[in-house]
């Protein structure tokens, strides 16, 4: 099977992942399942010999784990350390920066205590993987950050748009 399909069928795992994710209450939930779907991504982009992309996202996998239990910033702070010595030792141009950008937007949403900073950083940092990967071309990967943000933006709506909106209502 040649490395660009089996990327593919790999990412589609994390497709699965996410098309839930984002929909759970629980912030502890979120996190076990993005750590479960980073490793799927991972591979994926390892077989697309994007070195920068695939580390990051299996320290990813790693990382959340980790973030369910301690949310202290100097471990927040490490694992930003950890994923820019990533970054710069597999170096490859413009990917390299966009993964590393959206890594912080994502690494500081899951270490906060608070659902709902959790979510809007999620919006960014996978708005900013959209277009590395479709940068990349990558189509399912794209799918993914669209479902990914998609999802993101409902759950946030849900959970503290219509929520306030039916909390105010006369």
């Amino acid at each position: 099977m040649p490395d660009f399909l089996l990327s593919q069928l790999l990412v589609t795992v994390t497709l699965i992942i996410e098309c839930c994710a984002m929909q759970l209450k629980n912030k502890n939930y979120i996190l076990a399942a993005l750590s479960v779907s980073c490793f799927f991504n991972g591979m994926h982009y390892l077989l697309l010999e994007q070195r920068t992309a695939g580390y990051i996202f299996l320290f990813s996998s790693i990382r959340f784990l980790v973030s369910i239990r301690w949310k202290f910033q100097w471990i927040s702070v490490a694992a930003l350390s950890i994923s820019l010595l990533i970054t710069v030792s597999t170096y490859s141009g413009l990917l390299s920066i966009l993964g590393f950008i959206a890594t912080v937007f994502i690494t500081v949403g899951s270490f906060s205590h608070n659902d709902k900073f959790l979510r809007l950083m999620m919006i960014l940092g996978g708005s900013l993987w959209f277009v590395h990967n479709l940068i990349l071309w990558t189509p399912v990967g794209i799918l993914v950050e669209v479902v990914f943000v998609g999802s993101s933006c409902i759950g946030y709506y849900r959970y503290y748009i219509a929520k306030k909106t039916l909390n105010t209502a006369p």
